[in-house]
């Protein structure tokens, strides 16, 4: 902001010598003005007197003052167009560096989001693993305890069985 401050204080003085200049100018265009005038009211004392040479000096002196004016309003132009280019990039530079500030809080916003989400899925990840884990662990449980439900069985087949043959001895 303190750079922007600045800038703009010099284009306010850059802006005020432009306008001074310019009337300097315009000052000079009138003065022009009234030379011509002269140089004709010149001209048409040097008709009557017929006064070549004199003509062609006055005439000389007005190219000469014309060509000075049009330099100078040639820079005054050229200055001009310097300034608002200088202001055009300095707009598009501070422009740009806005935008640039802020793309970086969106990323960053973005980034931080993004942070967050790892940090989310790495959890639930965790979650899904440990509850992978404790299925595994119940189904290894539920196997072990059908194989002994299964020992105990056949363990009361035999022993019922043994227990019904004496007695079928007995009868025979």
């Amino acid at each position: 902001m303190v750079v922007f401050a600045l800038k703009e204080e010099e284009w306010k003085q850059e802006k005020k010598k432009l306008n001074e200049e310019l009337n300097d100018l315009k000052k000079k265009l009138e003065d022009y003005k009234e030379d011509e005038e002269k140089v004709e009211n010149q001209e048409m004392v040097s008709e009557k007197c017929d006064n070549k040479e004199f003509h062609m000096l006055v005439r000389n002196s007005l190219l000469e003052k014309i060509r000075e004016e049009e330099v100078r309003r040639d820079e005054a132009i050229e200055k001009w167009k310097n300034l608002y280019f200088v202001i055009k990039n300095e707009l598009d530079e501070l422009i740009q560096r806005t935008n640039q500030g802020e793309r970086l809080c969106w990323r960053t916003e973005e980034v931080e989001l993004l942070e967050e989400l790892h940090m989310e899925l790495k959890a639930k990840e965790e979650v899904i693993a440990h509850l992978k884990e404790k299925i595994a662990s119940m189904e290894k449980q539920e196997v072990k305890r059908e194989r002994e439900i299964d020992i105990l069985r056949q363990s009361l087949k035999i022993m019922s069985y043994n227990k019904k043959v004496p007695s079928l001895s007995k009868v025979f």
